[in-house]
């Protein structure tokens, strides 16, 4: 008994301090990393159940999000098991960078590509097919992949986990950042200017605070831009310190989900998607209930060089014969809607919310 007190008594101390530096960080970035997973599961559920009439394109975006987002989680999870449980008795200071960590950084380096080449592609759309926005986005989703490369390269030369960032690989990580932080922005502020209720008359508008919250901070990009500023300052300021993982790891997941935020928030016709700028609200017939019609360049049938109607309150005996002209009766109205156009996205963001309130809460906790 005296032996095992005097191995007791032989074991190193290590400060509480210094514990929620290190391992604390990474927990807590786990923690939220698969919670935010399970929301991934969730929205990509929804998606292929709500669109099944969707575009082989965004399937396949949707399918390889999906993917990329559940190797991430694998990875990130193979970390912090190797951290916490594997080489829990080595100090923090002696551990090893894993190949999983490394392999974590590419990939989350190529879903901020892919999300970002998406949302390039939905500028073109809701600008009317104009080039030089989309072109700077992708440019810089583009350059931002090459410095995470660099990255990447210079991390297998750096063994040691808690100096993994070191000069230079605060270099090319921060240049890497701050040109992802630059498209951020750039599709943040260019999806709020085009589909302004102003420039989109007949466009439905979010009714309630949470529909606010996820058109406005989720969709049109802000949520993922205040990520990568969170990262950036974090990287920057405390380099010596794992904090900066906890916005890149959840970055990452925020990403993924505000892509699919942006596809599930559409209404459906006849299991395809309608483009949020092609949505009708009741102020776009007026007060005397008035047929019209609102074009939109988004193509509803995946079509990328043809311009498409949506016609409401057609009567059978107006409708032209033409292939490209569907008739759609308010697809936001209360009532006489088709199976398919019953609008879920409240019932599911109404939930799904309390994830992302609980996200910010935490987070905040985590910086004070």
């Amino acid at each position: 008994m005296s032996s095992n007190g005097t191995a007791h008594m032989d074991m190193p101390v290590v400060p509480s301090t210094e514990l929620t530096q290190t391992f604390g960080v990474l927990l807590i970035g786990f923690i939220f990393t698969a919670t935010l997973y399970g929301l991934t599961f969730f929205q990509t559920y929804i998606y292929y159940t709500r669109f099944p009439g969707d575009d082989k394109s965004i399937k396949s975006i949707v399918g390889l999000l999906w993917a990329l987002d559940t190797a991430v989680t694998t990875l990130v999870s193979h970390t912090i098991y190797h951290f916490l449980v594997t080489d829990f008795m080595i100090p923090f200071s002696q551990l090893i960078t894993t190949k999983t960590f490394i392999a974590e950084i590419a990939l989350s380096g190529f879903v901020a590509l892919v999300v970002q080449c998406y949302y390039a592609s939905r500028l073109w759309t809701v600008s009317f097919k104009q080039t030089i926005l989309p072109t700077a986005v992708a440019a810089l989703a583009l350059a931002a992949f090459a410095f995470n490369l660099a990255t990447i390269a210079k991390l297998i030369h750096q063994p040691l986990f808690s100096r993994v960032v070191s000069s230079g690989v605060k270099l090319t990580k921060g240049i890497s950042t701050g040109l992802v932080l630059a498209g951020d922005l750039l599709i943040a502020g260019s999806m709020l200017w085009y589909l302004r209720p102003s420039r989109n008359p007949g466009m439905a508008l979010p009714n309630g605070w949470y529909e606010k919250i996820v058109v406005y901070g989720i969709n049109r990009g802000t949520c993922f831009a205040i990520f990568q500023v969170a990262v950036l300052i974090t990287l920057v300021t405390m380099p010596d310190q794992q904090v900066w993982l906890i916005f890149h790891w959840v970055g990452g997941k925020v990403y993924v989900n505000s892509t699919f935020s942006m596809l599930n928030f559409r209404n459906t016709h006849h299991g395809r998607g309608v483009p949020e700028e092609a949505s009708l609200n009741q102020n776009a017939r007026g007060s005397a209930g008035r047929t019209g019609t609102y074009t939109t360049r988004s193509g509803l049938s995946g079509g990328a060089d043809s311009s498409h109607s949506v016609q409401f309150n057609v009567h059978a005996d107006a409708k032209s014969g033409g292939a490209m002209n569907i008739e759609l009766d308010m697809v936001r109205s209360q009532g006489d809607m088709a199976y398919d156009d019953v609008d879920v996205s409240s019932l599911i963001y109404r939930n799904g919310i309390g994830l992302w309130s609980l996200l910010v809460l935490g987070l905040n906790r985590v910086k004070t």
